[in-house]
């Protein structure tokens, strides 16, 4: 028994692999066709009354999973910018390639994992360090192809089957992640979207602060920060990441007074944790998160407020590239803004001082425009 069970998984694998294998538009490799055909043999028509591995062959059927995405050919890209010189076009079909390219590499080899999930026997959970890589290439794919479509390949059947694709995939490996990466939009009430006041850039009248004197960097910035954030409406902040030393940071600087005295936050390293909160009705002046974080991120807990018609103002505070791309995203999930920083936010004097100016600057844009959210 054993090894035909090795057997068989050789096979599968095979089958997967196989250069010969369709796995054509609305197809499943070859032994998952097989399988959905053994399965419903004898008459049985209805997926409710097949066994769990029949009913998930036909949830598969259903799915943008194992459909072939091959990219535009090269002569068809030129609809989209017939108006450009050919040397133009020819750039703008190199970057289209280069990241089509990456993602189809991406999907073979994502498919193979995750059909070996459909199988009785074979199937396993995730491990958290491997549903974080995989998350990171998506969160990037989903980036690099949502900037393709906002620009000349807007209707580009390709990268939208992609995004597709990344949408489920995000939902297979985690389903808290589902529709992580889709293209449900929220509506935004009157605002418009902009990228400098989503970046949440200082508007022309305020400009940066004159830099501290030598030795007086820290107590500058304590003050400074201070004084800044006891002019904001905030008396409920929300802070989720997954970085545990940033976290502690905020804590330290919250516990000395640093974003004000009388505020109340909240700190949170799993996105599970603040949306049971939320859905017991906790309510917050701001929530600051980063995209991507265990059961949930940015995205989702906005979708979350949205579709229940809750207008607090969600920051994202990422290591994310601050692209149009990336913000387009973010702002069409619901999120208000989005403050990008590096690696050693939090380890130098003025950070929390940026990171008040940039909060300082969204409510200015909020009153200024009179948005909802």
């Amino acid at each position: 028994m054993k090894s035909r069970i090795v057997a068989s998984g050789f096979v599968v694998l095979a089958a997967v692999l196989w250069p010969g294998v369709s796995y054509g538009q609305g197809k499943l490799p070859q032994v998952a066709v097989q399988a959905a055909k053994k399965a419903t043999a004898g008459g049985v028509k209805k997926a409710a009354v097949l066994s769990p591995g029949a009913r998930e062959m036909h949830a598969l059927r259903e799915s943008p999973l194992f459909n072939r995405i091959t990219p535009t050919k090269q002569e068809d890209l030129r609809v989209f910018f017939p108006e450009l010189e050919p040397i133009q076009q020819k750039a703008l079909s190199a970057r289209y390639y280069q990241v089509m390219d990456e993602f189809v590499a991406f999907k073979r080899d994502l498919d193979v994992r995750l059909f070996y999930q459909t199988l009785p026997g074979e199937a396993r959970p995730f491990l958290p360090l491997e549903r974080e890589e995989l998350f990171k290439q998506l969160g990037s794919l989903s980036v690099r192809i949502r900037a393709l479509k906002a620009g000349p390949f807007r209707k580009d059947p390709a990268a939208e089957a992609a995004l597709d694709y990344l949408n489920e995939a995000a939902g297979r490996i985690d389903p808290t992640f589902k529709n992580m990466f889709g293209a449900r939009e929220w509506p935004r009430g009157n605002r418009q979207y902009n990228d400098r006041e989503f970046f949440l850039q200082s508007p022309p009248r305020f400009g940066w602060l004159a830099p501290a004197k030598a030795g007086e960097g820290a107590l500058f910035a304590f003050s400074r920060c201070k004084k800044i954030m006891e002019k904001l409406p905030l008396r409920r902040v929300a802070v989720l990441n997954d970085d545990a030393e940033l976290l502690a940071i905020l804590q330290r600087w919250q516990k000395r007074g640093g974003f004000g005295s009388g505020a109340e936050w909240s700190f949170y390293s799993n996105a599970r944790s603040l949306q049971r909160e939320l859905k017991l009705g906790k309510k917050f002046d701001l929530i600051i998160t980063d995209v991507l974080v265990p059961g949930g991120g940015g995205p989702l807990i906005a979708a979350q407020l949205r579709q229940n018609s809750i207008p607090t103002p969600i920051i994202a505070l990422t290591q994310y590239e601050d692209s149009p791309a990336t913000a387009l995203w973010l702002y069409s999930a619901g999120m208000d803004g989005m403050i990008t920083v590096d690696s050693f936010f939090g380890s130098r004097d003025g950070d929390m001082l940026f990171l008040a100016q940039k909060l300082q600057n969204y409510f200015y844009y909020r009153d200024l425009h009179h948005w909802t959210y």
